[in-house]
């Protein structure tokens, strides 16, 4: 009974400490249907299997396409017979987007011609996947010919289906052109959307069949109205109890409330946000700012609106003391034809944080000053790619690049300054501008990455237990062995370094060694060379000399003993 107990009890905490999270479902299923004309002229064609679709991204979850001769009018019925009906796949490129049946009824003049016929496709699934704009889509019998010897009037050449008739088969022999006549199309278009309510948070995920679906969210809290109508799925920061309302792409509007009050009025002081150019002090028309809210080492979403005016009135909630407060907040300002200097400005809210000014540079023209110039500054890498971030002082003035690698400095005329561009990763570069006398100088300069060289561990052969001391050669240098130690001090006497001593003592042991050889064998040179080369292969060995020299001297030997055989002085040659 006790482990019951103090399970029970442990349950209970756990859920005091996991945070409320709610899942709500928002569905609906909506049928679209049009019928158009495409006009008629008198030349016959036999029908391609294929159809055009304008925005074919908006037919996801069509199953009904039907087309029949203008000439019939808009209501009149083929008769049923002869009847015909096949299984198809319809296919953009080598790519299987759908699966149906074809059917189509054919009318013929007394003489067996055909007088016309009306056709239709009827789809178990139509999905276009990611394919977007207009697409020509291949319509595939399983087996056999499709519409095989069906001949029918020609449309009028229309290039390319258009909003108004979005369907269209082909015919004759080019794509281009589309059959005339009466066309009607059917669609059942599902939208769904799962809206997760968190702590301090909402998580909208969106689940269309339709590109152009898009559903609209907005989110009122204490402190800040959200609105977003993108198609993507969002996580919204929120700072307290909300209201929310949730509208699809059909009309419907859902809403709810989450959290113990309603939203109130804010408690926080109204920030001003001015947006102005830098050179006349003017606010910036249709200039636009996103700020987020900083919490817990992630960003989350508060404004990103554009301000007409250039000026903005923002609420925040106060930074710092703990959820529902942001630890902070991230501005960045931008507007076309200009460059903000700041990348992004980070602040904090408080009751005295009333105005904050963010100032803009043009990007056409010179400064007001006339005795001062804009510098272009741009930075990319090594593949001509911008380099967001970067360092650039330039005079006595240090900005940052934005994410095109571009920063722009206002310095007077006629004169030279030095400028350093750095950032970690890459190697750091200084250079000399020498500026002239016109309004606007551009600077490009490019950054190569740094490359950190690493020094490879020996792996020892074998481990000494008595640690070996070093030795120095007379010049400092370390030398491994005595016999270094020896090669060392003749260099030095012959004014060299240690390989000079090797070959010195080489040739020390190499001639005395040849001429004792040369002298008890009496074999003259041949004897030289002889012991010479046994003196050679143990230099050789110990690596004080190339084993090229070995060689050399093989040969040279085999040659004097062979003239010494050959001679008819010894015998040899006959």
């Amino acid at each position: 009974m006790k482990k019951i107990s103090l399970a029970l009890i442990i349950l209970i905490i756990v859920g005091i400490y996991i945070p409320a999270v709610s899942a709500y479902d928002y569905e609906e299923t909506k049928s679209f249907s049009n019928t158009f004309t495409i006009p008629q002229d008198s030349l016959p064609y036999a029908i391609k299997s294929e159809m055009r679709i304008y925005n074919i991204h908006n037919f996801r979850g069509l199953h009904t396409v039907y087309w029949k001769p203008s000439s019939f009018g808009s209501t009149s019925t083929l008769r049923t017979n002869p009847y015909y009906q096949m299984p198809i796949t319809a296919t953009i490129g080598s790519t299987v987007i759908g699966e149906g049946t074809a059917n189509y009824n054919a009318l013929f003049n007394s003489d067996g011609s055909v007088i016309g016929v009306q056709l239709w496709l009827e789809f178990d699934y139509f999905e276009p996947q990611s394919y977007t704009g207009t697409q020509t889509v291949k319509i595939n019998p399983v087996s056999g010919n499709l519409f095989n010897d069906i001949t029918l009037g020609r449309g009028l050449g229309l290039p390319n289906p258009t909003a108004a008739r979005p369907i269209m088969f082909a015919s004759g022999t080019s794509p281009s052109d589309m059959l005339s006549g009466y066309c009607i199309y059917r669609a059942t278009h599902t939208w769904k959307n799962t809206l997760v309510e968190g702590e301090d948070t909402v998580e909208l995920i969106r689940n269309i069949d339709n590109a152009s679906h898009d559903s609209t969210i907005t989110i009122i809290d204490k402190v800040q109205t959200l609105t977003d109508s993108a198609s993507v799925d969002k996580t919204f920061f929120v700072v307290g109890p909300y209201n929310w309302t949730l509208t699809n792409p059909f009309g419907t509007v859902y809403s709810g409330s989450y959290g113990d009050d309603a939203p109130g009025e804010p408690t926080t002081p109204t920030v001003t946000v001015y947006i102005k150019n830098s050179q006349t002090g003017a606010a910036i028309a249709n200039s636009r700012i996103v700020i987020d809210a900083f919490v817990d080492g992630d960003y989350y979403p508060v404004v990103n609106r554009t301000e007409p005016s250039g000026v903005f009135s923002v609420t925040l909630y106060p930074t710092g003391g703990g959820r529902p407060n942001p630890d902070g907040y991230r501005l960045i300002a931008s507007a076309d034809g200009y460059n903000n200097p700041m990348p992004e400005i980070n602040f904090t809210v408080d009751e005295y944080t009333t105005s904050i000014y963010c100032y803009l540079d043009p990007l056409a023209g010179g400064p007001l000053d006339e005795n001062n110039t804009f510098i272009d500054f741009f930075v990319r890498d090594m593949s001509s790619n911008p380099i967001t971030g970067t360092t650039v002082k330039f005079g006595d003035y240090t900005l940052l690049t934005n994410s095109q690698g571009y920063t722009v400095f206002e310095v007077g005329k006629n004169a030279t300054y030095t400028y350093t561009v750095s950032k970690s990763g890459y190697g750091s570069l200084t250079g000399n501008a020498v500026i002239g006398d016109s309004p606007r100088h551009i600077i490009n300069t490019v950054l190569a990455p740094t490359v950190t060289p690493t020094t490879p561990t020996p792996i020892p052969t074998s481990t000494s237990i008595i640690p070996t001391p070093t030795m120095t050669a007379p010049t400092g240098e370390p030398v491994s062995n005595l016999l270094d130690w020896f090669a060392a001090h003749f260099g030095m006497i012959l004014g060299g370094g240690v390989e000079i001593g090797k070959i010195f003592m080489w040739l020390c042991f190499a001639v005395p060694v040849g001429v004792y050889v040369g002298k008890e064998a009496k074999a003259g040179a041949a004897g030289f060379m002889a012991g010479a080369g046994i003196v050679t292969l143990f230099f050789v060995l110990i690596g004080w000399v190339p084993i090229w020299l070995l060689v050399l001297l093989a040969l040279i030997i085999g040659l004097l003993y062979a003239k010494v055989f050959n001679s008819s002085d010894t015998g040899g040659g006959r």
